[in-house]
Parts: C-alpha cells; sequence; structure tokens
C-alpha cells in the first residue's frame, strides 16, 4: 500500500495481544492500513504469533519495550503518516463499510478535526440523535477511545499526546485518557463533531464497567472532573456521581477526592 488515507492504531501488549489482533480478522479495505504498536518489556521473540500479520501488506507491526497503554497510543501518534487516525484497542470488529464511513466522514468535512462514532457494545451508552459539535456538552455523553478517530496534521498542529499517567499500568489512574485527549485538543481549538454512524463492534464490556468499583477507575473519574469541570465543579459533582456509583457513597467520594488531590499535584502531566 503506497499512500492509505485511514490509519488504525491498535494498541496491544505481548504475546497475548498479538493473538487478539489476529482474532480481529482486520478486513482488507483500500485506503486503510494497520498500525500495531505492541509492548513488550520482556523482550519476548514474538516472530510466530506476529508472522499472519506480517504476511498482509497493510499492517505494520512496531515493538516497545514500555508499559503503559497511553504510552503506547503515543508510539502510534509518532509513527502514524496517514491524513486520518482511528484508535482502536485489540479487542475489536471492523467491517469494511465502518471503515470507509470514517474516511468518507473526514472527507466531506474538511472542517472537522476530531471525528467520533458509535461502537456496538453491550455496555450501557448514551450518544446524540443527530450530529453534534463536541464543543456543546450533551448530558451523559462521552465517547470511548475507540470511537474517536482525528486528522493527523492537526494532532501534530497542537502536539496533541495522551497523558502518560492515564489507562492501563498507569501509576494510579487505570481511565480517563480519551477524555482528557479531547478536552485538551477541544481546548487548543480543534474542531469536533459526533456523527451518528456504528463504525465497530465490541463484544466485551469497556475496562471502565469491568473495573467499575477499582479504585484506580474512581481516582481516574475524581481526576478528570476535576480537570475539566474545574475544582468547585468537580466538588458540587462529586456527591451526585458518589449517590450514583455502584462502588457505593464512600467508597467513590474518597477516591473521587483521591482524584482530585492527585490531579492538583500532577497538573502539567495531565
Amino acid at each position: 500500500m503506497i499512500s492509505p488515507k485511514l490509519e488504525v492504531l491498535i494498541a496491544t501488549f505481548g504475546r497475548d495481544g498479538l493473538g487478539r489482533v489476529i482474532e480481529m480478522n482486520l478486513p482488507e479495505v483500500e485506503g486503510v492500513r494497520y498500525l500495531v504498536c505492541c509492548q513488550n518489556p520482556a523482550g519476548e521473540n514474538l516472530d510466530s504469533e506476529a508472522a499472519p500479520l506480517l504476511r498482509r501488506p497493510d499492517i505494520s507491526i512496531h515493538y516497545f519495550a514500555d508499559r503503559g497503554s497511553a504510552v503506547n497510543r503515543n508510539h502510534a501518534f509518532d509513527l502514524a503518516r496517514a491524513p486520518y487516525l482511528l484508535l482502536a484497542d485489540d479487542d475489536l470488529r471492523y467491517k469494511a463499510e465502518g471503515l470507509r464511513r470514517v474516511i468518507d466522514t473526514f472527507d466531506s468535512h474538511p472542517g472537522i478535526d476530531i471525528a467520533t462514532f458509535r461502537a456496538v457494545m453491550p455496555d450501557p451508552r448514551i450518544h446524540p440523535d443527530t450530529e453534534h459539535d463536541l464543543d456543546i456538552p450533551f448530558r451523559f455523553y462521552t465517547p470511548v477511545m475507540f470511537e474517536i478517530a482525528l486528522r493527523r496534521d492537526a494532532v501534530e498542529r497542537i502536539g496533541l499526546r495522551f497523558s502518560h499517567l492515564t489507562g492501563v499500568a498507569a501509576p494510579r489512574l487505570a481511565a480517563g485518557e480519551e477524555d482528557l485527549l479531547i478536552f485538551h485538543a477541544l481546548r487548543k481549538g480543534l474542531k469536533g463533531r459526533f456523527f451518528p454512524a456504528d463504525i465497530v463492534e465490541h463484544p466485551g464490556s469497556t475496562t471502565y464497567w469491568r473495573l467499575y468499583d477499582d479504585p484506580r477507575v474512581l481516582r481516574s473519574k475524581g481526576a478528570v472532573f476535576r480537570i475539566i469541570h474545574g475544582n468547585i465543579g468537580a466538588l458540587i459533582r462529586y456527591p451526585i456521581e458518589a449517590l450514583r456509583s455502584p462502588a457505593g457513597f464512600f467508597k467513590a467520594i474518597y477516591c473521587y477526592i483521591d482524584g482530585f488531590i492527585y490531579s492538583i499535584i500532577h497538573r502539567k502531566e495531565l
């Protein structure tokens, strides 16, 4: 493939991760390239696992000796060369029409830097019914990672990257990386819009729903709320969110405040 229009940025980890990428049965689509970033801190020989993927010219694999999903996604940003980028995990199911929809959306909306879509998944979700500008809050709507596509020149223009203190294997915050990415992107002037179209299937629950009562996830919510809504806005929202939390009011409040303090101490990195 000479010049792909869309790169699907797949973040994975180790031998099992490459196996999951193989199970994705990635469709061959004209104009689409798959960029797989695989963290392998143990330095294992993964040639046999990678072989089925490397037989395809539309798939490339890059290895890194570090840890952390946000760090890995930043590797993908650094390596990407296509004009359009789609964030991805290693447990998704794509169809050709969904990937073409991403390309067509950017082609027909030259003023849009961030496009979010719908993923078909078992977790309860709320999306706008029609196209919706991302700088206008929509009650209970936040895109998940693999619903987000970006224009690469806009990403590079503002130096947009994930915070290494968020996501899987981060020190304290196991979630919230996409929320902060979009928040910083919009604050720096990028234009984003939601488009009511299904582009991918996620057969299982996301980290947020699987680990809803994990202190790392609850702490992430507290940190993200403070960054996005400010100190007073977050403190007003915490009791309401804690009442809704399946983790229980007191555990949720404690973790939210912990995240609040953590986000102040590390405000430059977040």
